[in-house]
């Protein structure tokens, strides 16, 4: 080679050099964005008193079970005093059939978006709150647990998995008509391993348009529960949903099958970083379950991020911890390969969960261990919309 070939090689390695940090520096910009607050979220039942130190953590979303007939107002009141997003998981005092159950959630759910939804009577009424209307409504919850065996109080299940995509499709179509921005949520799907991906596929294939998908891995292990969420994803992009977000609005674990509570709040703490920093996911937000905080979350730590003496369990610190230095100093940086002379560097590829073989849990009488609440959690809405912010209407004077 002569001295002048070896030369523009030689300027060429040290382009592509150039060229590969330029590539990790954006990468690491890109992954120093914060994650915005309305991405994070708790599941909460009862009144507890102590739901600012979520928000003061970077939490954005308070979920809850709301019951066509309750007292929401004062559900309401309690989430937005502390700065918190209610997302509400909505349901019907009892079931008369799909066919009525889809006349009744379409009324609920009209009812309630005009109440407290953009410009709902509610915030006019209530000027000393901050403004956070509902973004999101979640149509029952686990849908894809029969009615013999509900772990909620929506009364929304059904054996069919078309009688479901009734009452949804219904209550999809009347919330759009109240507000065409807003998100009617798949109710969460459980996945156990006593009910697994495929009945959720089963459920999901029968609903016609939807804005988003709630998710539910009790899976009990991290690398599983990436994996199954990974599958899910790619179920949804081969089954015309490429663009629909996942939910992941509760997921916990149960005694006995982690390696101990401290353990399991990393994984969760792993979990949400996981499903957050991976776009192609499209996970909208992460919300385990359950807050606490009241008598009784002592019961079972498994579960509770808060004790009843409010101070945080090591579940509590360990998603708390996630969810501040998401929310301050957003995703951590990809770790980039050493360039290779004379070609630039590729971009790293997305963690992936190894394949597994789906297995039942020994306790499949139980599916999920949950602490006894009289109510039972609901989420906030995609990032991406969440850059337009509601402002409250002014008010009018006659």
């Amino acid at each position: 080679m002569s001295r002048f070939g070896r030369a523009l090689l030689a300027l060429g390695c040290v382009f592509a050099q150039l060229l590969a940090a330029a590539v990790v520096q954006s990468g690491s910009a890109l992954a120093a964005t914060p994650i915005s607050s309305a991405r994070l979220g708790v599941n909460f039942t009862n009144s507890p008193p102590d739901l600012a130190i979520a928000s003061a953590a970077g939490v954005g979303l308070a979920r809850d079970q709301v019951i066509e007939g309750s007292n929401t107002d004062a559900v309401v009141e309690l989430t937005a005093a502390a700065d918190l997003r209610l997302y509400p998981m909505l349901g019907l005092p009892r079931s008369q059939g799909p066919a009525a159950d889809a006349v009744a959630m379409a009324a609920f759910v009209t009812a309630f978006a005009q109440r407290y939804g953009p410009g709902g009577t509610f915030w006019a009424q209530h000027p000393e709150l901050p403004y956070l209307p509902v973004e999101s409504y979640e149509i029952g919850n686990e849908p894809d647990i029969t009615p013999t065996a509900p772990a909620d109080e929506t009364s929304l299940h059904y054996a069919d998995p078309a009688d479901y995509a009734e009452v949804y499709e219904a209550a999809r179509t009347a919330l759009h008509q109240v507000d065409p921005a807003a998100q009617a949520i798949v109710g969460g799907m459980l996945d156990s391993g006593a009910i697994g991906l495929d009945q959720i596929e089963e459920y999901l294939g029968a609903i016609g348009p939807m804005d988003a998908v709630g998710y539910h891995p009790y899976l009990y292990d991290v690398t599983t529960m990436e994996q199954d969420t990974l599958t899910l994803r790619q179920w949804l992009n081969a089954n015309g949903h490429a663009g629909i977000p996942l939910d992941i609005n509760e997921f916990g674990a149960a005694a006995g099958v982690t390696s101990g509570v401290a353990d399991w709040g990393a994984q969760v703490a792993q979990y949400t970083e996981w499903a957050l920093c991976t776009p192609a996911l499209d996970v909208e937000d992460v919300q385990p379950f359950w807050w606490g905080a009241i008598p009784g979350a002592d019961t079972d730590p498994w579960f509770s991020l808060v004790d009843s003496g409010l101070s945080e369990t090591p579940l509590g610190a360990a998603y708390l911890g996630a969810v501040q230095t998401l929310t301050s100093q957003g995703c951590p940086a990809p770790t980039p390969s050493p360039p290779t002379l004379g070609a630039p560097s590729s971009p790293p590829a997305p963690k992936q969960s190894k394949v597994h073989q789906k297995q039942k849990h020994k306790n499949t009488k139980r599916r999920k261990r949950r602490p006894a609440h009289p109510h039972k959690p609901a989420r906030r809405r995609v990032a991406r919309r969440r850059s337009v912010r509601h402002r409250r209407p002014p008010v009018k004077h006659r």
